[in-house]
């Protein structure tokens, strides 16, 4: 049985979309920011939104070449990579741009990541040098020194130590004949970003540079334009067109963020920290026409609005996490003109899976209706998808619910040094791990997670590391974590079994814990003494039972 719903095809439980009519990608990511730079080169392209400071694309593009060319006098190469650890500012962008002028590959860290995280990461990956904020130098000082690295170290500031990001900046012989790199494979690795698997430990995911600039473009195309809506729509838009977000280049959805900003001529407004209060105070001022928001910033936005005019805003887009019926509901309300988009995604494809498009005649109507405000949307073009059976593997149809897995050229080219075949099944599909089913219109709808990683506040949460530190504690016998469900995603608790003869409470290993772990990782639903734990005949904990006994209070346990 065939189905047609637009550009999506169902045939035999398999959705197939139609390839993107729009050109495919001819040139690496740095040619491509390169020359849109220059198409752009007199209109806003960034502005700090605490200062109002603000760089065209002419002048971003100068500050890039000169950082690529210093960074070729490095001998920095196609071969190496370059890391970021660093909040949102002005220059954050360019080392990431410069390294794609040279062909290197770009991996960036979060500033908020413990050492044992710090060390982890940089013992994959390796970097040739570091751009970073002064507040990670000692974290990142002492990874380096305890892994023997080569690594320049160039800080974003006043050091006396380190290299100086200001000597990137400055005026270099060769600039008015700097040419990017030609990146003739464009299914070779241009960035890698970072991942939780179910082990706890994050692992580097390689996408290519056909896979970044192919989402991008797929993402801000339409097919099947609404002309009446998209008029009624330039009526309302004020320049320049500004995109709001606070997202680091640690996560894909920045780097999207950066490329179809370039590509479109966008202005970025730049922030180095959310704050609830403030954010009003930027609608006020500068007119965002998108907002690129987590649940958590999000919610919080919400708990402070005030009676500013938000008539400039088209959409505001829920990236990260699930956000819950109740709070979409209210986003509506607080922004009656404005569409909300709840796109589904993974950083495996390079960002988006699923999402609807408010400039679509097709997707639009979908998108308003209020049975569809739990949906994360409708297919994108270029993937192919199928829900399958957990226990069968068997393809699944409409309104069942099982594993989704895709197929796409936008996939990831695998983990970083690292065995990726347990991500695909034997036909080649990803995995995605997560439980999802489609209505009758192919609108999905994200159930649960197979994997044992949990999200908190955009953020996942591993449980193996959290339980490896209840271990350590002399009292603990056995330990499973496991999140509980909370409007910010889900919080971690703790069930543990006490070895004999221990006086220890459960206060003493919530407290043991949180002296151990980041911030994001503390066991924030408290830890639950249990008698024993349900193992299957390898010892493993089943996870499937404990959920199960949570929810009934844990009394069978």
């Amino acid at each position: 049985m065939v189905l047609q719903r637009g550009n999506i095809t169902i045939s035999d439980d398999f959705i197939i979309t139609t390839p993107n009519p729009i050109k495919e990608p001819t040139e690496g990511i740095g040619c491509t920011i390169y020359t849109h730079m220059q198409n752009h080169t007199n209109q806003v392209a960034q502005i700090d939104a605490r200062t109002g400071e603000e760089d065209t694309f002419g002048q971003l593009l100068q500050r890039c070449i000169r950082t690529a060319l210093h960074l070729r006098d490095k001998n920095i190469t196609r071969d190496h990579i370059v890391s970021l650890c660093t909040s949102n500012h002005l220059d954050t962008v360019v080392p990431y741009i410069a390294a794609q002028f040279l062909g290197a590959k770009v991996a960036s860290l979060d500033t908020s990541f413990s050492q044992q995280e710090m060390l982890h990461l940089l013992k994959q990956i390796r970097p040739r040098i570091l751009f970073i904020t002064p507040e990670s130098v000692p974290s990142i000082e002492k990874s380096v020194q305890d892994l023997c690295l080569d690594s320049e170290i160039v800080v974003f500031g006043e050091t006396q130590k380190h290299t100086q990001f200001s000597d990137f900046l400055e005026p270099h012989w060769n600039e008015d004949e700097f040419n990017p790199v030609t990146i003739n494979d464009l299914k070779e690795t241009a960035v890698i970003h970072f991942s939780s698997g179910t082990t706890g430990l994050p692992k580097g995911i390689c996408l290519s540079h056909h896979a970044c600039i192919g989402q991008s473009l797929n993402i801000t195309h339409t097919e099947n334009p609404d002309h009446e809506y998209m008029k009624s729509q330039a009526e309302r838009v004020s320049f320049p067109l500004t995109q709001l977000g606070y997202t680091s280049l640690y996560w894909v959805s920045a780097s999207t963020m950066l490329l179809t900003s370039v590509i479109q001529g966008f202005c970025r407004l730049i922030c180095p920290s959310f704050d609830a209060k403030e954010i009003w105070d930027f609608i006020e001022k500068y007119k965002p026409l998108v907002l690129m928001l987590t649940p958590v910033e999000a919610m919080e936005m919400l708990s402070h609005v005030r009676n500013v005019d938000v008539s400039s805003i088209l959409s505001i887009i829920i990236v990260g996490s699930p956000i819950s019926k109740e709070y979409c509901l209210k986003i509506r309300q607080v922004f009656p003109q404005a569409d909300l988009a709840r796109g589904y995604g993974q950083t495996e494809v390079c960002g988006v899976l699923t999402n609807f498009r408010g400039n679509d005649i097709f997707h639009r109507p979908l998108m308003k209706r209020e049975d569809k405000i739990e949906s994360v949307g409708l297919p994108l073009r270029g993937i192919s998808y199928k829900v399958v059976d957990l226990d069968t593997n068997q393809n699944l149809g409409p309104n069942q619910r099982g594993e989704l897995r895709v197929k796409s050229s936008f996939v990831m080219n695998g983990y970083y040094n690292m065995d990726s075949s347990d991500s695909f099944d034997e036909s080649g599909w990803l995995k995605t791990g997560d439980v999802v089913y489609y209505d009758d219109d192919c609108c999905f709808y994200v159930v649960d997670r197979i994997k044992e990683s949990f999200k908190y506040r955009g953020w996942f949460v591993a449980p193996a590391l959290i339980e490896n530190e209840l271990l350590n504690h002399p009292a603990v016998k056995q330990a499973v974590v496991v999140g509980i469900p909370h409007e910010d995603g889900y919080h971690p608790m703790g069930l543990v079994v006490v070895r004999d003869g221990f006086g220890v409470s459960e206060e003493d290993l919530e407290k043991f814990v949180e002296e151990r772990v980041p911030e994001r990782q503390r066991l924030r639903a408290g830890v639950k003494f249990v008698k024993d734990l349900p193992l299957t005949v390898t010892g493993k904990v089943k996870r499937s039972e404990i959920k199960q006994m949570i929810s009934e209070g844990l009394k069978n346990i």
